[in-house]
């Protein structure tokens, strides 16, 4: 049964309103068309935001993404595979965005293996993009993320590796220092790499300091 037909009479906003709404200039107006797409039309809502993703309107493409949060913890397995059935760089980078919001509204949740594979996979894009809204999931994860974030650190590719390295400054994991020590211990380094992890190092002693 869904959860509209639980609604007597015509008390429940129709779904053609909300996308109506998810349109409006005003956010506030937004993040109740959200909600109550979760509430009332959660089955027919996720499938027309997660088409969303494709649209060429980059306002009702960032819309969806926030509307698509709303739904949570749940629709992670959604996104895996909404990213893995296209090739169009746009609708990948989507999905991730969404994933790094929720993520952040469910920081005591561990995600599935699909979504790490998920990412494993999305390393071997090198676009700058890609790049970092990867870290900044990756960051989002947490200690789930710390692994990743470490090899990354010493990737080839300067700004994979630099961003990591920042990603990691902000991390409370033992292992941050001691892979930011060894970057800088380094003899063939980049500069750029090299003055990250020095900031990075310096900005997770100063984190630890207030513990």
């Amino acid at each position: 049964m869904k959860i509209n037909e639980n609604i007597e009479g015509d008390q429940f906003p129709s779904l053609e309103n909300l996308f109506q709404d998810l349109e409006h200039p005003n956010p506030n107006i937004n993040k109740q068309a959200s909600l109550d797409m979760v509430k009332f039309w959660p089955k027919e809502a996720l499938s027309h935001l997660l088409a969303n993703l494709d649209s060429k309107d980059v306002a009702l493409r960032r819309k969806s993404v926030k509307a698509l949060s709303e739904f949570g913890f749940d629709i992670v397995l959604d996104l895996c595979e909404k990213y893995l059935s296209s090739k169009e760089i746009t609708i990948r980078i989507s999905c991730l965005k969404v994933l790094v919001k929720i993520a952040a509204k469910n920081s005591q949740c561990v995600f599935p293996d699909e979504v790490m594979n998920l990412i494993e996979l999305a390393l071997l894009d090198e676009s700058p993009e890609m790049i970092l809204v990867l870290i900044t999931l990756l960051r989002q994860l947490g200690r789930q993320g710390v692994p990743i974030l470490l090899r990354m650190a010493k990737d080839v590719n300067v700004l994979r590796a630099s961003a990591s390295i920042t990603a990691l400054g902000e991390m409370n994991n033992p292992s941050v220092e001691v892979c930011l020590k060894e970057i800088l211990e380094s003899g063939s380094i980049d500069e750029i790499v090299h003055n990250s992890a020095a900031d990075a190092l310096k900005n997770y002693r100063s984190l630890r300091s207030f513990e």
